[in-house]
């Protein structure tokens, strides 16, 4: 009876903590906010963190606006590769997307748009040709209108909820 119990927990805990790819799931993010190091009176990004397979596979699939300054941050435990890189399957909004070194300074940025073709293998894929340990998705446009280039620095900020 204590393992059957303990089994269902865990079912439970892992349930939580995985998403799929499919339209019809529903993932649970963390969040938190995102700054910029030196550049006063910008206002913080709320970002659901992407920080397990799962989650980071589901990604902004599936959705159809993002809210003012909302966004998803990809976060790694190790650093990847600069061939390594993201792709639009299944995204129905164009998006920006900053790689992070792991100091979170920001070593590329693309805008991406959405990939509509059936076969994921026709999708693009944007890699950023340098070594990254995050990386940043907002709307497109966001970065160009808040200045968030290459070299921009980003930390977490407190949250003013």
């Amino acid at each position: 009876m204590t393992l059957s119990i303990l089994t269902l927990l865990l079912a439970g805990f892992t349930a939580q903590d995985s998403c799929s790819t499919a339209a019809e799931d529903v993932c649970s993010y963390d969040t938190t906010q995102l700054c910029q190091v030196e550049a006063s009176g910008q206002p913080p990004m709320q970002v659901e963190i992407a920080d397990n397979f799962d989650k980071r596979a589901r990604g902004l699939m599936h959705r159809t606006e993002l809210a003012p300054h909302q966004g998803m941050w990809f976060v790694y435990d190790e650093e990847r590769p600069g061939y390594s890189g993201f792709w639009m399957y299944n995204t129905k909004i164009a998006l920006d997307i900053a790689y992070l070194d792991a100091q979170m300074r920001v070593v590329k940025t693309f805008t991406m748009r959405p990939c509509t073709s059936v076969n994921s293998r026709n999708c693009p894929s944007y890699r950023p040709g340098t070594n990254y340990k995050s990386a940043l998705e907002m709307s497109a446009g966001y970065f160009a209108e808040h200045g968030i280039r290459e070299g921009v620095q980003l930390q977490q900020c407190e949250n003013k909820e």
